[in-house]
């Protein structure tokens, strides 16, 4: 979230929320909470760990199993 008076920083959450939007779908097409809730948390959990990200090329999880390698190499 931006800073309180800096809305110009708010283009990276709004950004988010515009494919989380369309990856979740309809939220109304969900018979009860619960149910939305569960589709909440894997459309969460896919954006987190493996939708490959547009400037890594690859998704987050790889990456920063990727960088504990070469952070364990150096050590």
């Amino acid at each position: 979230m931006s800073r309180p008076g800096c809305p110009w920083e708010n283009g990276y959450q709004e950004s988010f929320y515009k494919g989380f939007k369309l990856d979740l779908g309809d939220p109304n097409r969900f018979e009860t909470l619960g149910e939305l809730v569960a589709e909440i948390y894997k459309t969460i959990n896919y954006y987190n760990r493996r939708r490959i990200h547009s400037v890594l090329g690859m998704a987050p999880l790889q990456f920063a199993e990727k960088e504990v390698l070469i952070y364990d190499e150096r050590t």
